[in-house]
């Protein structure tokens, strides 16, 4: 049996572009069209139109849309304009900004979850920061760096 309503979430415009699963992208995309996601992307996502991500996909950057649908890993912010659709099979690691907001269950979202997307954006106030000359001996030190599945796994606040 077909979920139509599962039919209808997925469409997306003829003219509509698409990232393959093959592809990985490192750098921003930037597009006034809808999309579809199914590859990795290391980047901001934005666009003026309706975004789909793939169960197959990944995103670490932020995410700006009108609407969306997520079945796969997003690690970033999400700003969405209209309405976002979290998946069971979804994972968010980062806020999610949306004016309708609709989350399956079984999705994980870890971060802040906010209704009015416009008056976030509009609240914020840019920071002013002096540098004040302090003199440091430098030292070598061991540098410490992240596995790449540390950032799947779920944060403890306990």
């Amino acid at each position: 049996m077909i979920n139509v309503s599962h039919l209808f979430r997925n469409l997306i415009s003829p003219g509509a572009f698409r990232i393959p699963k093959s592809v990985s992208v490192n750098g921003s995309i930037d597009a006034t069209i809808s999309g579809r996601i199914d590859g990795h992307i290391r980047g901001d996502v934005k666009t003026t139109g309706k975004l789909i991500i793939s169960e197959n996909a990944s995103i670490r950057g932020h995410v700006y849309a009108s609407d969306l649908v997520i079945y796969g890993k997003v690690y970033g912010d999400v700003y969405i304009s209209n309405k976002a659709y979290v998946t069971t099979k979804a994972f968010v690691k980062g806020d999610v900004n949306a004016m309708i907001l609709e989350i399956e269950e079984g999705a994980v979202v870890e971060g802040a979850i906010r209704k009015n997307v416009q008056a976030i954006q509009q609240t914020e106030t840019p920071i002013t920061v002096t540098a004040i000359p302090v003199s440091v001996e430098h030292t070598p030190s061991a540098t410490a760096t992240i596995p790449e599945n540390e950032e799947d796994k779920p944060t403890s606040w306990f």
